[in-house]
Protein backbone atom coordinates (compact mmCIF):
# COMPACT_ATOMS: atom_id res chain seq x y z
CA UNK A 1 0.00 0.00 0.00
CA UNK A 2 1.37 3.09 -1.02
CA UNK A 3 0.48 6.44 1.06
CA UNK A 4 0.63 10.43 1.00
CA UNK A 5 4.00 11.65 1.67
CA UNK A 6 4.45 14.94 3.57
CA UNK A 7 7.02 15.82 1.23
CA UNK A 8 6.71 19.13 -0.71
CA UNK A 9 5.51 18.38 -4.46
CA UNK A 10 5.32 21.58 -6.95
CA UNK A 11 2.10 23.44 -6.71
CA UNK A 12 -0.67 21.79 -8.79
CA UNK A 13 1.42 18.81 -8.76
CA UNK A 14 -0.67 15.83 -7.95
CA UNK A 15 0.89 14.89 -4.53
CA UNK A 16 3.99 12.43 -4.17
CA UNK A 17 3.60 8.71 -3.22
CA UNK A 18 6.25 6.97 -1.32
CA UNK A 19 6.26 3.61 -0.14
CA UNK A 20 5.94 2.29 3.47
CA UNK A 21 8.69 -0.16 2.48
CA UNK A 22 11.52 2.55 2.09
CA UNK A 23 15.21 3.16 4.00
CA UNK A 24 14.08 5.31 6.38
CA UNK A 25 11.04 3.31 7.70
CA UNK A 26 14.02 0.26 7.64
CA UNK A 27 16.80 2.52 9.89
CA UNK A 28 13.14 3.00 12.34
CA UNK A 29 12.43 -1.44 12.39
CA UNK A 30 16.44 -1.55 13.05
CA UNK A 31 15.83 -0.20 16.14
CA UNK A 32 13.86 -3.16 17.40
CA UNK A 33 17.19 -5.55 16.59
CA UNK A 34 18.59 -3.90 19.35
CA UNK A 35 16.44 -5.35 22.09
CA UNK A 36 17.36 -8.84 22.52
CA UNK A 37 20.94 -7.74 22.78
CA UNK A 38 19.95 -5.14 25.35
CA UNK A 39 17.66 -7.65 27.44
CA UNK A 40 21.10 -9.94 27.00
CA UNK A 41 23.39 -7.38 28.63
CA UNK A 42 20.95 -6.35 31.05
CA UNK A 43 20.28 -10.13 32.16
CA UNK A 44 23.37 -10.91 32.27
CA UNK A 45 24.82 -7.78 34.54
CA UNK A 46 27.01 -5.96 31.72
CA UNK A 47 26.03 -2.67 31.89
CA UNK A 48 28.76 -1.40 29.10
CA UNK A 49 26.97 -3.76 26.90
CA UNK A 50 23.49 -2.05 27.73
CA UNK A 51 24.59 1.11 27.20
CA UNK A 52 25.48 0.56 23.89
CA UNK A 53 22.22 -1.11 22.79
CA UNK A 54 20.25 1.33 24.05
CA UNK A 55 22.78 3.82 22.47
CA UNK A 56 22.46 2.09 19.23
CA UNK A 57 18.72 2.10 19.46
CA UNK A 58 19.12 5.45 20.04
CA UNK A 59 21.37 6.48 17.47
CA UNK A 60 19.03 4.80 14.90
CA UNK A 61 16.16 6.98 16.08
CA UNK A 62 18.02 10.09 15.06
CA UNK A 63 19.59 8.62 11.83
CA UNK A 64 15.59 7.70 10.62
CA UNK A 65 14.83 10.93 10.35
CA UNK A 66 18.39 11.99 8.06
CA UNK A 67 18.14 8.94 6.09
CA UNK A 68 14.22 9.95 5.31
CA UNK A 69 15.19 13.56 3.89
CA UNK A 70 18.07 12.16 2.03
CA UNK A 71 16.31 9.71 -0.30
CA UNK A 72 13.65 12.02 -0.26
CA UNK A 73 10.99 9.37 1.62
CA UNK A 74 9.21 11.17 4.23
CA UNK A 75 5.80 10.24 5.46
CA UNK A 76 2.73 10.92 7.75
CA UNK A 77 3.52 6.67 8.30
CA UNK A 78 7.27 6.80 8.77
CA UNK A 79 6.49 9.59 11.51
CA UNK A 80 3.85 7.96 13.00
CA UNK A 81 6.14 4.72 12.68
CA UNK A 82 8.84 6.60 14.36
CA UNK A 83 6.79 7.54 17.29
CA UNK A 84 5.61 3.72 18.12
CA UNK A 85 9.14 2.66 18.05
CA UNK A 86 10.01 5.10 20.58
CA UNK A 87 7.25 3.95 22.84
CA UNK A 88 8.00 0.09 22.09
CA UNK A 89 11.53 0.21 22.46
CA UNK A 90 11.92 2.62 25.40
CA UNK A 91 8.77 0.72 27.06
CA UNK A 92 10.86 -2.72 27.06
CA UNK A 93 14.12 -0.89 28.04
CA UNK A 94 12.28 0.55 31.15
CA UNK A 95 10.17 -2.35 32.27
CA UNK A 96 13.80 -4.54 31.69
CA UNK A 97 15.48 -2.44 33.96
CA UNK A 98 12.97 -2.79 36.31
CA UNK A 99 13.02 -6.41 36.43
CA UNK A 100 16.38 -6.74 37.04
CA UNK A 101 16.40 -4.15 39.52
CA UNK A 102 18.38 -1.40 38.09
CA UNK A 103 15.76 1.13 38.02
CA UNK A 104 12.96 1.96 40.75
CA UNK A 105 9.90 -0.24 39.66
CA UNK A 106 6.71 2.49 40.70
CA UNK A 107 7.96 5.41 38.18
CA UNK A 108 8.47 2.69 35.76
CA UNK A 109 4.60 1.02 36.13
CA UNK A 110 3.85 5.22 35.88
CA UNK A 111 5.78 5.77 33.00
CA UNK A 112 4.66 3.04 30.80
CA UNK A 113 1.17 3.15 31.51
CA UNK A 114 1.50 6.87 30.45
CA UNK A 115 3.36 6.00 27.46
CA UNK A 116 0.11 2.94 27.07
CA UNK A 117 -2.59 5.85 27.28
CA UNK A 118 -0.39 8.26 25.04
CA UNK A 119 -0.20 5.76 22.38
CA UNK A 120 -3.66 4.67 22.46
CA UNK A 121 -4.09 8.50 22.13
CA UNK A 122 -2.56 8.78 19.19
CA UNK A 123 -4.57 6.11 17.56
CA UNK A 124 -7.34 7.48 18.62
CA UNK A 125 -6.23 10.76 16.29
CA UNK A 126 -4.89 8.66 13.65
CA UNK A 127 -8.50 7.24 13.53
CA UNK A 128 -9.64 10.93 13.65
CA UNK A 129 -8.03 12.10 10.93
CA UNK A 130 -9.01 9.09 8.84
CA UNK A 131 -4.69 8.50 7.50
CA UNK A 132 -1.77 7.65 8.74
CA UNK A 133 -0.83 10.85 10.56
CA UNK A 134 1.49 11.69 13.78
CA UNK A 135 0.38 13.53 16.35
CA UNK A 136 3.51 16.19 16.71
CA UNK A 137 4.23 16.99 20.27
CA UNK A 138 7.61 18.66 20.62
CA UNK A 139 7.28 18.40 24.83
CA UNK A 140 6.88 14.86 24.28
CA UNK A 141 10.03 14.64 21.99
CA UNK A 142 11.84 15.94 25.32
CA UNK A 143 9.95 13.70 27.51
CA UNK A 144 11.47 10.93 25.61
CA UNK A 145 14.71 12.19 25.34
CA UNK A 146 15.15 12.74 28.71
CA UNK A 147 13.67 8.87 29.29
CA UNK A 148 16.56 7.90 26.82
CA UNK A 149 19.02 9.72 29.15
CA UNK A 150 17.32 7.84 32.24
CA UNK A 151 17.88 4.19 30.38
CA UNK A 152 21.46 5.31 29.87
CA UNK A 153 21.98 6.27 33.30
CA UNK A 154 20.49 3.42 34.90
CA UNK A 155 22.59 1.39 32.49
CA UNK A 156 25.78 2.85 33.29
CA UNK A 157 25.29 1.93 36.71
CA UNK A 158 24.46 5.61 38.25
CA UNK A 159 21.81 5.68 41.22
CA UNK A 160 18.55 6.65 39.15
CA UNK A 161 15.97 6.65 41.59
CA UNK A 162 15.51 10.36 41.84
CA UNK A 163 15.97 10.93 38.44
CA UNK A 164 13.19 8.59 37.17
CA UNK A 165 10.99 10.43 40.15
CA UNK A 166 11.08 13.22 38.30
CA UNK A 167 10.27 11.79 35.27
CA UNK A 168 6.64 10.58 36.78
CA UNK A 169 4.95 14.88 37.01
CA UNK A 170 7.10 15.47 33.20
CA UNK A 171 5.33 12.60 31.44
CA UNK A 172 1.87 12.71 33.30
CA UNK A 173 1.86 17.02 32.63
CA UNK A 174 2.67 16.12 28.83
CA UNK A 175 -0.15 13.59 28.65
CA UNK A 176 -2.62 15.60 29.59
CA UNK A 177 -1.56 18.49 27.90
CA UNK A 178 -1.49 16.46 24.62
CA UNK A 179 -4.54 14.62 25.11
CA UNK A 180 -6.66 17.86 24.50
CA UNK A 181 -4.66 18.47 21.31
CA UNK A 182 -4.96 14.87 20.00
CA UNK A 183 -8.86 14.03 21.25
CA UNK A 184 -10.35 17.19 21.09
CA UNK A 185 -8.78 19.86 18.48
CA UNK A 186 -9.51 19.87 14.85
CA UNK A 187 -6.68 17.52 12.82
CA UNK A 188 -5.15 19.75 10.65
CA UNK A 189 -5.40 18.95 6.76
CA UNK A 190 -3.43 17.43 4.79
CA UNK A 191 -0.23 18.69 3.52
CA UNK A 192 0.26 18.45 -0.29
CA UNK A 193 2.78 21.61 -0.67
Amino acid sequence: MAEVAVASAPAGAPPRVVSKLNPANAVTASRFLTLPGFYWAVSNGHHQWATLFIFLCGFADKLDGAVAKIFNCRSAFGEFFDAIADGVCYGFALIVLAAFGWAPIAPIIIGVAMGVLNSVMRLVYVRRAGRPVNYKSHLMERVVGYMGAMIGWATAGFAVELMFWFFVPAIVITVAHDAKRMLVDRVPPLETA
